[in-house]
Order: C-alpha cells, then structure tokens, then sequence
C-alpha cells in the first residue's frame, strides 16, 4: 500500500509530456470587416472651409482606385445654396479628377488639373442634385470625395481658400447690358415678344448643355444666347422632340440667336456648346404675342414644317441656287409623302460630278428625310430636315432616292443639279465627301479652296496648314466614312499655338477661323474618336 502511495505521489511531481508546437500560419487568417478610413486624406480643408462659412462635411464616397477607374454618388443641393465638393487621395494615385454632372448627363463643374487636390464649385443656377464623381487619371490608390454647402454670399471667399474651379455665384442679370441686348434683339425682330424665362447654364466645350425649348401652335419662340468671358465660338441648336434639328443659330456673332415658328405645338430642346472654353451663358427665351406675320426678321426665321405651298417653295430655292451660281434644274420629279411610307424614286447621277439633290417641301409637309443608294447597293449620300433636305451623290449612273417623312405628310419636289464644287478624292470617297458637302449647308458661302483625303485614327491626329489673307474667315469641313467611328476637327493659330475653334460630330464637322489686320497662318487637326476612318476635308474663304 505504502508502495502504490509512493508511486502515486511521483506521478504527479512528474512533468507534463510536451505537445509539438503549433505553426502559426496554419490557422486561418483574422477576417476584419470594415472600409479603409479615408477622411484622414481631407486634411485641415473642412476645418478651414467651416471657419469661412461652409457647413458639415459629407462623405461623398470613398473607394481604392486603380488608373481609369471611378466613383462617385448623387449630392442633393438646395435652391439658394452652392456646394464645395473635393476629392483628396493617398500619394500613390498621382493624379485625379473630379466632375459634377446633371440627371442627363451635362457637366455642370469639372476640375482636371493635373493633381491630386480637385476642387469644385457650384453656385446657383444648378440643378436639385448633381452626380460627383472622381476619375483616376494616373496611379493608384485610396480617394475620398467629400462636399460640404456654402451660403452664396460665402462661396468667393471658400473658393479661394479652396482653390475650387467651377462656376462661382451668377445669374443672367449680373451680365453687363443683357436688358439692353435683349431690347436691341427684340427690336430688329419685330412684332410683340413676352419673356418665358431667363437662365444661366453652364456649358463646355466637351459635351452640350440642354435647355427647354416650346413652340405653341401657330406661334413662335425666340432665343437669345449671351456667352461669358471664358466660352467662345457657341453652337446653338433646336431639336424636335425626336431628337431632330429643327432650327441653328447663325454664326456671325459671339451673340447667338434663333427663332422658331410652327404651325403644330412642339416640346423640343435646344442645345448650347462653346467650341472653346468652359463657364457660363445667359439664355433668354421669349414667346411670340399676336401674329407672327407682324416679325420684320422673316429670313432668320425657320419654320418646324413647310410654311409656303409646294410651287412657292420651288420657285424660291431656283431663286437662292441661281444667285449662289447654279444653273436650272436637269431633273424635277414631285409626289406626296405619307406617314409611315417611304417613297422611291429612280434618278440619274451627273456623270462628271457630284449631283446636288434638292428635296423641297410643300406645306403642310413636315420633318423630310432622304437616302440615295447606288445600283450596287452603297449608301451614297443622306440627311434630314424641317422643311426638306439637300443631299450630295458623288456617283455615277442610276441610282436610287428614298424618302420619308416623320411629321406631317405632304407634297414634295426632287430637283437634281450638277454641283459645281468639284474635285477628285469626291469620287474617290463618295460618302465621306457628300458629308462633307452637306456640313456647308444648302447654299454655299465664299469661294471652295482645297480639298484633302486622309486617313483618320485615334492614335495620330492628321494635321494640315493653311492661311487666312487679312480680313478674311476661312470654314473647314470635314466629312468620313468607313467603319471608325467620331470625328474631332481643330483649328490652332499657327504661331502661338492657340486653339481657335473645334468641331465633333459622328461622321461631319466643321470648324472656322478669321483673320484681323494682318494674315493669318493656321493648322488644322483631324482625328478619329475610335477606329480607323477615310476623310474628306474642304476649305471655303469668305468675307469675315
């Protein structure tokens, strides 16, 4: 007994028996759920933004980015206020930038500086709410987008603490003299006009900025665009509301107008883009009052249908094409157009040159649209309008003319004309130099000076020179074909550089220069947006 005791008390004083140590990489890593904390990388701005006036800070959004990625969400902002909205980034992501968008997609600020620190301000007029978003243009890492509201009478103060780009506080009665202008305009119209609304809208030259744009029945509406200092070169166009271009504002003045007269209502639009620059326009939209007889401005009126009987029309287009230098018409072939129906015609193209294909239209005849195909079955020439169309067939033999008509049916008139611009890479890229033709318009202005093909591509810009005597303005159109897609046309003053105007359009654009005092030497850039594509370029010199 006392043995086994003895043996026991032993066993216990004895050590315990080692266990093989446990490796610690073979247990399963510690998961720990939770976003990066990036308000770190705001630093002292919403502190020093608060101390000046701004309110609480909001998190837009904040993600890791790689290079061309993006982020962003929607920011509400109220009537009266403006919003300071910045994106800040780990050193790592070199170089960031920030935008502000409307609902359809119109850049309302953009900030794209090359660095990592965008800033933007938005200052009334804006919309309810803008979508804020950060791009990664070089490196990658963390980026945090943060916004913060500014009473107006703060936001000068903010900004430039900040250092924010984007529209400071401003409406359309802060430009200098817009009552008198609005006065002038309305007084070489003519007839009673009631103002509807006036706005500032922020434009850019990358994108259009779209305004409401009504017509009432049997009325007429008119616009009046006021650029700012920063924007040059404005386009302004009214669309229908199936997205066709009804009317465009002539490019004479920096001040760009356009009235609209029609005999059924129409819910349209109207877009605005500068060829050069970024800030703000004024728009003042009016309404005609009485009878629109009573306009004296009837040429610079364009009517959303055919205003004037079928032989009314004929008789002045054969006007406007004799005095631009054409001869009669070779060919004159008349129909009715039918909603939903197209019509067919067979017609002989001009064996020596291009033939100009007139398509006028008979009231109550609205919204034309035509295609001409060859016998092989190629699309050679096509377009569309209010009032009837002007195509350009750089083919020869028989061909084939399709019409229809989106609006209202009516009479119609088809007259062919030898075109009198002529020259050999027409007939080389037929399509390509029928867009082209038709960037010009329906009755040409100034003299025809070169023409060039090329090979467009987005990787290498296409680049020719040219020169402006003293006095004079030089338009440069270019139309392409092929299976590219986008087209960009700019003009740089050859000495220093300067961009002068630009154009952008899916398959035509144009652009346009002038000379002061002294000539003037230029260069001139083409590219494809994506793809590869054949180009037609042609010149036109006219008085400035």
């Amino acid at each position: 007994m006392k043995r086994a005791l003895v043996l026991l008390v032993l066993s216990a004083c004895a050590r315990p028996v080692a266990r093989p140590p446990v490796e610690p990489y073979r247990e399963p890593p510690r998961v720990v759920a939770g976003p990066l904390e990036a308000r770190p990388l705001l630093g002292d701005l919403p502190a020093r933004a608060s101390q000046l006036g701004a309110g609480a800070l909001a998190i837009v959004a904040s993600s890791p980015m790689a290079e061309g990625e993006r982020v962003g969400a929607f920011v509400e902002i109220p009537k009266d206020a403006c919003l300071l909205a910045y994106a800040r980034s780990s050193a790592s992501l070199e170089d960031i930038d920030l935008a502000a968008f409307a609902e359809e997609g119109n850049p309302v600020a953009v900030d794209e500086g090359p660095d990592p620190k965008p800033t933007v301000m938005i200052c009334p007029p804006h919309p309810d709410r803008v979508y804020v978003a950060a791009h990664a243009a070089a490196g990658e890492g963390l980026c945090v987008i943060a916004a913060q509201l500014v009473p107006r009478d703060k936001a000068d103060a903010v900004a430039r603490a900040a250092n924010a780009h984007g529209a400071s506080p401003k409406s359309p009665e802060t430009w200098p003299g817009l009552d008198d202008r609005v006065r002038q305009h309305r007084a070489a119209l003519g007839g009673t006009w009631e103002e509807l609304r006036r706005v500032a809208v922020a434009v850019d030259s990358r994108a259009v900025s779209t305004v409401g744009f009504t017509i009432e029945e049997n009325g007429c509406t008119d616009a009046l665009v006021v650029p700012d200092e920063d924007v040059a070169v404005v386009d302004v166009d009214v669309l229908d509301a199936d997205g066709r271009l009804v009317a465009r504002a002539k490019e004479t003045l920096p001040i760009r107008s356009v009235t609209v007269c029609s005999q059924a209502p129409v819910a349209g639009s109207m877009q605005v883009r500068p060829h050069v620059g970024r800030g703000l326009v004024a728009v003042v939209v009016s309404k005609s009052k009485g009878d629109p007889k009573e306009m004296t401005a009837r040429p610079e009126v364009a009517w959303a249908s055919a205003g004037q009987p079928l032989d009314a029309a004929k008789t002045a287009r054969d006007k406007a094409l004799v005095k631009a230098g054409y001869g009669a018409a070779t060919s004159t072939q008349s129909g009715q157009l039918q909603l939903g129906r197209r019509a067919t015609l067979p017609i002989d193209l001009d064996p020596n040159a291009c033939t100009r294909v007139d398509v006028v239209a008979g009231a109550p005849l609205a919204l034309v649209d035509g295609a001409i195909w060859d016998g092989a079955g190629n699309l050679l020439a096509s377009g569309d309008g209010a009032d009837g169309a002007t195509l350009f067939a750089c083919g020869k033999g028989k061909a084939r003319l399709d019409l229809g008509t989106r609006g209202r049916p009516g009479p119609y008139a088809v007259m062919l004309r030898p075109e009198r611009w002529k020259d050999a890479a027409f007939a080389a890229h037929p399509l390509a130099a029928s867009r082209m033709l038709g960037r010009f318009g329906p009755v040409f202005d100034g003299a025809p000076g070169r023409v060039r093909a090329a090979s467009l591509d987005a990787a290498k810009r296409y680049v020719q020179d040219a020169n402006i005597p003293a006095g004079a303005c030089l338009r440069v159109a270019a139309g392409v074909e092929g299976e590219g897609t986008g087209l960009e046309l700019r003009i740089f003053d050859a000495g220093s550089g300067e961009e002068l105007d630009r154009g952008h359009g899916q398959n035509a654009a144009s652009a346009r220069a002038c000379a002061g005092a002294s000539a003037l030497g230029l260069r001139i850039e083409a590219r494809a947006t994506a793809g590869r594509l054949d180009a037609v370029l042609g010149e036109r010199l006219g008085a400035r």
